[in-house]
């Protein structure tokens, strides 16, 4: 038997080797195959999240995905924004101004009567001198008579007339106003108080030369909120603390003397508040998302100021008036929009 020689054993080597690995590709071809896919850029994900040119993004859904994954929108209530005021209001007593207006008709009634006297008493003055003239047809007697009776008509008048202008006066001084209104034809408003069908209220108002169109009146012993409407300001008489005192017309009956607190706001701004259950936070910050009429499937996150927090709400000042805000479910639309953009991040 010949030896064996370092090439033979070389040679060999080298043709175990070779079957080795042909046997290891041979047994495991299935498993290789299990890695066999197609190329990442064949899969369609579909992407909920759009961005238009300038960055913007937004979450589309259609109306079934809003209803399977509980989205409900509602239209924000629309709030005056400006200065908020707290004041003390107390509900006045009427009467002295109805018995003022009593008086004041019954004055000018009298006016009429005596003005029409005195166009009596003056044509009959008128005649009784055209017979006098006409070759002393009357005794100088009964013109005089007829003289001194238009004299003294047109003094009862003239003393009826300044009755009126005083009893005027005492209500507008008085009444400011309202006063004004009870002296000439009474609006409806006027005879609802007077029937006991309304009541009117005084709240001072300090620092401020303007009232708020509406308070809110509270009880102090309950949390139901009585809309007051304004109607001028007060007379100092019906002054009750410091500050402008402004009168005020509520449609509830209220009893005289009642003391209440009085909330308003006075500005022009006209806002929309939004539920809390509508803000989601991210990135420290309040935020909205926000659904176009036009667009019912597509939905804006919208930021909110860190201020605009009210007890009942935030107010939004940039919303649209036609918009519609997501009330529940803007934590799924905000998770759905930051795991997309996680994901475009990534893949860069």
């Amino acid at each position: 038997m010949k030896a064996l020689t370092p090439h033979r054993a070389m040679f060999l080597m080298g043709l175990l080797i070779i079957a080795l690995v042909w046997a290891l590709i041979y047994y495991a071809r299935d498993e290789w195959k299990l890695y066999e896919a197609p190329d990442d850029d064949d899969i369609a994900v579909p992407s909920l999240v759009e961005r238009d040119e300038s960055g913007m993004s937004s979450v589309k859904l259609t109306a079934a995905a809003q209803k399977a994954s509980g989205i409900e929108v509602g239209q924000p209530l629309t709030v005056r924004a400006g200065t908020e005021h707290e004041a003390q209001a107390a509900v006045l007593d009427v009467e002295p101004l109805f018995a003022l207006r009593a008086q004041l008709q019954e004055a000018r009634a009298d006016i009429a009567r005596l003005a029409s006297q005195l166009a009596r008493s003056e044509a009959e003055r008128d005649r009784i001198q055209a017979l006098y003239s006409d070759d002393r047809n009357a005794s100088e007697r009964a013109l005089q008579a007829a003289r001194s009776q238009a004299e003294q008509d047109r003094g009862a008048l003239g003393a009826a007339r300044a009755r009126a202008d005083g009893l005027h006066a005492r209500l507008v001084q008085g009444w400011g106003v309202l006063g004004g209104q009870a002296s000439g034809e009474a609006p409806p408003e006027l005879d609802r108080l007077a029937d006991r069908r309304a009541s009117l209220v005084a709240i001072a108002l300090r620092g401020t030369s303007e009232a708020p169109p509406t308070m809110q009146l509270r009880l102090p012993d309950g949390d139901e909120s009585i809309e007051a409407r304004r109607v001028g300001l007060a007379p100092r008489s019906l002054a009750h603390a410091a500050g402008e005192t402004w009168l005020y017309k509520t449609e509830r009956v209220l009893p005289t003397g009642t003391r209440l607190a009085a909330r308003g706001v006075t500005g022009t701004a006209v806002l929309h508040l939004v539920p809390n259950s509508a803000v989601v936070w991210y990135a420290g910050l309040p935020w909205i998302y926000v659904r176009d009429d036009d667009e019912p499937e597509e939905f804006i996150r919208q930021a909110l100021p860190a201020e605009s927090q009210r007890p009942d709400g935030w107010l939004a000042p940039a919303l649209e008036d036609d918009a519609r805000v997501v009330t529940r479910g803007a934590q799924l639309l905000l998770s759905e929009e930051l795991k997309h953009t996680l994901a475009d991040e990534n893949d860069d």
